[in-house]
């Protein structure tokens, strides 16, 4: 039987031993890695269904609800004191009520004193119980009095309050309610005092939740009192707009949750309307009987803060013990298969051992008959001791090759799986989803690449819209988390004052961050014309005029997040017929070869385009760069 040669026999022996242990290490641990990656995005993509089917503890959108319930409860408190303390100075004798046509004397001086601290009551009736009324200011702007008994009777506020025997509110029209309360002298009804209340100014703040959901407010009998307006067909929220009431609306849901409301209670509910999910959260006004609503899309609901931050903290724990016990896992198999390699090359040790014991015969013998002249008998196939040292350095380099390549293989996949599902999770937060109608406007947005760039429009109040575009300082994944974080936050907070929100969202920015975050603020006033602006270290805007002039709107140079008493101020332009405003993100100007010069002569040329069309000019001329947005609004 003929042997196999040395040669072959290392070869196969040392392919053997060098294959079989990397490819069980590379095995291993591309195992282990997969079971990483996956337990991470398996917990990045909870995120968002955790924050939508949250239910211990209150979410932030219930913190949100709450607070401006709070916030209208205490509106309504205090102009319920100003019109007691009217009603109860009448009644004590100081000063007649024919004083109030005297605009000198104590009680017109009261009256104007009180419309003054709340400028939310527009006119104060008074009325006597011997028939006298008064008005202040009158109908016509003057101040006088009446006495008529029976037109005193017929007044639902006087009647209601008397019958009270206290402070009651009655609906006026749309956009009105009257705050009536009784005063006596001793046991006896001397007067009734009543205040005309606008509500224009809680239906700008409630307008200012309609970019996160669909803010209402309803009554005990479930009347729509106020709601924001919507597009029509925006189902099915246009349908409660024209019904006017929950129970009236051919939608089942509706009638449900008013029975939820009607107990005065804050709460919250998740509700199917036409296959979509809805997160209802509901809050009351006691004092008048309403009761504060947001529902939010199921789908686009904002991630919690408070549970963003958790989850993220959860996840940074959850990888570091994941990446510890790979690594014993992987520490543990690896001297499990060292035992078994050494036993294995201890094996083959003994078996080449007895081959070259025989080979080293075998050529000894043919030494002895070559020095004795024997130079024709070949060498036995079995003596063959050629590529020994070639097969032992060819493991070495297989084994270091398939395990380094596994390594780099397997970290490459679990960093980037992780770093793009926490990217894409955010990436809706960091954007307007839909622009609102701008009379006499033309207005386009551009995102070429999102980054760490965040942007919003919205309305503010009627005639008004909040324009907002910014950026967040960091690597790629901590500029979009914060930068989501930063647009939520601004978002809750928007209002007609650009200085208060910027002011406010750093108090809120400045406790969680440590990087820089940068934001352009303003409210367009597109009724009247006018530009409202604060500008936190952000590149700044500019307006190209209709003869081509420039005007860059500047602001103060400290961003946000960096200092907790910034106070940056505002400043006032206005926008006339042909006016275009650019707004853009830094990214843009910090790009090699363009400047903002350049950027302020493609837009001078094209001014007499379309919004639109001008975006395309700038997105032709800007080199192409993570983080690139730009806003075009002209003034038609």
């Amino acid at each position: 039987m003929m042997r196999p040669p040395i040669s072959s026999t290392l070869i196969v022996l040392m392919v053997i031993a060098a294959v079989v242990p990397a490819a069980v290490m590379g095995l291993l641990f591309s195992m282990e890695v997969s079971r990483i990656s996956g337990s991470i995005q398996a917990q990045l993509g909870d995120i968002n269904s955790t924050a939508i089917n949250y239910s211990s503890g209150a979410t932030d959108q219930e913190i949100i609800v709450t607070s401006k319930a709070l916030q209208y409860e205490e509106f309504f408190r205090r102009i319920a004191e100003s019109n007691q303390f009217v009603a109860d100075y009448l009644a004590s004798g100081i000063q007649d009520i024919d004083r109030v046509a005297d605009p000198n004397s104590s009680l017109s001086l009261t009256l104007r004193r009180a419309i003054k601290r709340n400028s939310a009551i527009e006119r104060i009736y008074l009325a006597t119980a011997d028939g006298r009324m008064a008005s202040w200011p009158d109908v016509d702007g003057t101040r006088k009095t009446t006495r008529n008994a029976s037109e005193i009777g017929s007044l639902r506020w006087y009647t209601a309050a008397q019958a009270a025997g206290g402070t009651v509110w009655i609906y006026g029209d749309d956009m009105h309610l009257i705050c009536a309360a009784p005063a006596y002298r001793n046991i006896t009804l001397y007067c009734v005092a009543a205040s005309e209340v606008s509500l224009s100014d809680i239906y700008s703040d409630l307008s200012g939740l309609r970019g996160s959901g669909y803010p209402f407010i309803v009554n005990r009998t479930g009347d729509l009192v106020m709601m924001p307006k919507v597009r029509r067909g925006d189902s099915p929220w246009d349908n409660l707009l024209l019904s006017g009431n929950l129970y009236r609306s051919n939608i089942s849901a509706f009638a449900e949750l008013g029975d939820r409301i009607s107990k005065g209670k804050s709460g919250s509910d998740f509700l199917t309307i036409d296959g979509r999910g809805w997160f209802v959260v509901y809050s009351p006004v006691k004092s008048v009987g309403w009761t504060v609503a947001v529902a939010y899309p199921s789908e686009k609901m904002m991630v919690p803060l408070s549970l963003m931050e958790s989850s993220l903290n959860s996840i940074s724990q959850r990888s570091a013990e994941l990446m510890r016990s790979c690594a014993a896992t992987i520490l543990s198999r690896a001297l499990l298969l060292m035992v078994i390699s050494g036993a294995v090359f201890g094996l083959i040790g003994i078996t080449l051992r007895r081959q070259l014991r025989r080979s080293a015969g075998c050529i000894s013998e043919a030494m002895r008959r070559i020095g004795e002249g024997d130079l024709d008998k070949r060498l036995p196939a079995g003596c063959d001791l050629e590529g020994i040292l070639e097969s032992f350095e060819s493991m070495r380099r297989s084994l270091r090759a398939i395990v380094d390549r596994a390594r780099a293989e397997g970290y490459e996949r679990g960093s980037q799986d992780k770093e793009s599902s926490v990217l894409k999770t955010f990436d809706r937060f960091l954007s307007a989803e839909s622009l609102p109608p701008i009379e006499g406007y033309d207005i386009c947005v551009r995102q070429i690449s999102i980054g760490g760039t965040f942007h919003d429009i919205l309305e503010t109040q009627h005639g008004k819209v909040a324009l907002c575009l910014g950026r967040a300082g960091g690597d790629s994944l901590d500029s979009a988390v914060l930068a989501a974080t930063a647009r939520a936050v601004i978002r809750a907070l928007s209002s007609p004052h650009p200085d208060e929100v910027v002011k406010r969202a750093n108090g809120i920015l400045v406790k969680s961050s440590s990087a820089p975050i940068s934001c352009f603020y303003a409210v367009l006033d597109y009724l009247g014309g006018e530009l409202v602006y604060s500008n936190a270290g952000h590149a700044p805007p500019f307006v190209v005029s209709k003869d081509g002039s420039v005007d860059t709107l500047c602001g103060d140079g400290i961003p946000m997040a960096i200092r907790d008493d910034l106070d940056i101020g505002y400043e006032r332009r206005s926008i006339s017929g042909g006016d275009v405003l650019v707004m853009y993100s830094e990214g843009m100007i910090e790009a090699q070869g363009f400047d903002l010069e350049r950027l302020i002569g493609v837009v001078r040329g094209s001014r007499a385009k379309s919004a639109s069309e001008m975006a395309d000019d700038i997105e032709r001329a800007v080199p192409k760069r993570d983080g690139l947005t730009v806003i075009v609004i002209k003034a038609t």
